[in-house]
């Protein structure tokens, strides 16, 4: 059997191959696998194969109970589209929810044929390319890959012309209730207009109404990025309302923050909650370099708040907590937040004050730009 390094090829025999992808642990609820069929321009022909949905006639793709081992079939005699010359593939984690490296290593095999060895641990990407089988001149071969996508399988498929589903299939652990009709979060003004949320806080909802002590709006999407979980939101706003200035500087650990929105609403009453703690980490689970870790509280219905620095400038956006540990919560870094707005063309404020705000002088400051967030499925 020949060891296959990265960017060697080797011819194959006919047109059906079984091979394995292995993985020292369980990757069940975190890796899943796709191979995506693609022409010589390296654009979409069909729908990527997601190993987790229903198998199409060209390939099958079956993960054993431990989580650790994938046994993969390909048919390409069975390809439906002539066109179709390039089978990718693709190791991604779930949601882009952090680099595949929970993988540790993976080994790609076909008996007697090659083996293709990847260690995982310093690839900080959400996708990774493994294998390329391919057509040409009238020959299949399979060449060894370890190319990245940074932002995931749905930005792979988009940069291949196509929108590719990345989320899990399976319920995420401490977090197994299925999403009610009507929910909750928060948004905050980073414009005139314009409003900030979390991604998974508006994404499927119908109608989106913005509330708070001043009144309430009604709210429309106006881009939405699953990748880095944030959303920005149209509303017409009363002329007075500030937006809420973005931090200018760096962010370092033991960074004083203050969170304030709208958790368990109903429950905890209408109005707005404050906390306040310190960046306790300056990376997300398993390294991802996208989010920031802090101490302040935050309960379901916080999604969305903004992470404000001891000026009242915004360093982040709270969007999820670790239910089974203390205060380990996680907010998407400030830079995504400007990256996409300045995709959408939004004229936002940066950070001028450098006075030391008290908590009671930052709620007067910053209050009157934080809203709840009422959605409807």
């Amino acid at each position: 059997m020949m060891n296959l390094p990265v960017g060697a090829n080797l011819p194959l025999t006919g047109t059906r191959w079984a091979t394995t992808i292995t993985f020292p642990q369980d990757i069940h609820h975190d890796l899943g696998l796709a191979i995506l069929p693609v022409n010589e321009a390296k654009q979409l022909v069909s729908q990527p194969y997601l190993a987790h949905a229903k198998a199409p006639t060209w390939a099958t793709a079956n993960l054993n109970e431990a989580g650790t081992r994938y046994a993969l079939t390909l048919d390409v005699a069975q390809l439906s589209d002539a066109t179709i010359t390039h089978l990718y593939l693709v190791l991604y984690r779930y949601g882009a929810r952090g680099p595949i490296d929970v993988g540790k290593h993976v080994a790609l095999q076909m008996d007697e044929v090659f083996n293709h060895h990847i260690a995982l641990q310093e690839i900080p990407a959400s996708a990774l390319m493994v294998a390329e089988f391919y057509l040409r001149g009238g020959q299949w071969k399979v060449r060894a890959l370890a190319e990245t996508s940074a932002y995931g399988l749905a930005a792979l498929g988009r940069r291949m012309g196509m929108d590719v589903d990345e989320r899990s299939p399976f319920a995420t652990p401490g977090n197994t209730e299925q999403r009610p009709g009507n929910w909750t979060g928060t948004a905050f003004l980073v414009a005139p207009n314009v409003f900030m949320s979390n991604a998974h806080v508006v994404d499927g909802a119908n109608h989106i109404r913005l509330n708070s002590l001043q009144g309430k709006l009604d709210a429309e999407p106006i881009i939405s990025d699953s990748t880095n979980d944030l959303a920005l939101l149209r509303a017409a706003t009363p002329s007075q309302l500030q937006p809420l200035p973005f931090r200018s500087s760096n962010i370092g650990l033991a960074q004083a923050i203050t969170t304030l929105g709208y958790p368990l609403a109903g429950l905890m009453g209408n109005g707005i909650q404050v906390t306040q703690g310190v960046i306790s980490g300056l990376f997300g689970a398993h390294n991802d370099i996208r989010l920031l870790q802090f101490t302040a509280p935050i309960q379901p219905g916080s999604s969305g708040s903004p992470l404000l620095d001891e000026t009242g400038a915004v360093l982040g956006v709270v969007s999820s907590t670790f239910t089974h540990a203390q205060n380990m919560n996680f907010a998407i870094r400030h830079v995504l937040a400007i990256a996409l707005m300045e995709a959408a063309n939004i004229q936002y404020l940066q950070q001028t004050n450098t006075q030391t705000l008290s908590a009671a002088q930052m709620v007067q400051q910053t209050q009157n730009a934080i809203w709840r967030v009422e959605c409807a499925g």
